[in-house]
């Protein structure tokens, strides 16, 4: 008795019931839904047809995540991220002592990477917290980084 009592073809729960004329029975049949172009059109083929932005990807999701304006640094350093004028898939970050022009990088983790490949500048941004690191010297110029409100 592997089965449900309720579902044993004894009881005739699991065929379909037949009428005298070998027909089956129609009358529990759920009714054909109506067609959509009787009531108008159903919100959801309205929803289907209107053109959805594609999702950005790659270097132009990291553009969208870069937050831009000044950030308060440990030792008291400003940075200030912005939009270069001249190109827009590039940014500006700059303090008192430097300046920078940095290019997106799409990286597995999710992390905002800003770098600077010729002089070897980083500006990484995770979460609400930024630092800017010189690979080549393997030190932070600014740590524990975070944005004005």
């Amino acid at each position: 008795m592997g089965t449900l009592p309720f579902l044993s073809k004894a009881n005739g729960a699991a065929t379909p019931a037949l009428q005298a004329g070998g027909q089956q029975d129609r009358a529990i049949a759920d009714p054909p839904a109506p067609a959509p172009e009787q009531f108008g059109k159903a919100p959801a083929a309205q929803a289907a047809q209107q053109p959805q932005p594609a999702p950005l990807t790659g270097i132009d999701y990291v553009i969208s995540r870069v937050k831009r304006g000044d950030f308060l640094c440990a030792g008291a350093v400003t940075i200030n991220v912005s939009d270069a004028t001249d190109n827009p898939r590039e940014f500006v970050v700059k303090s008192k002592g430097f300046e920078f022009r940095m290019v997106p990088v799409v990286t597995a983790s999710g992390a905002v990477r800003l770098e600077n490949e010729a002089k070897g500048v980083i500006w990484l941004q995770v979460a609400n917290r930024a630092m800017l690191m010189n690979q080549k010297k393997g030190q932070r110029m600014a740590a524990e980084c975070l944005a004005k409100t």
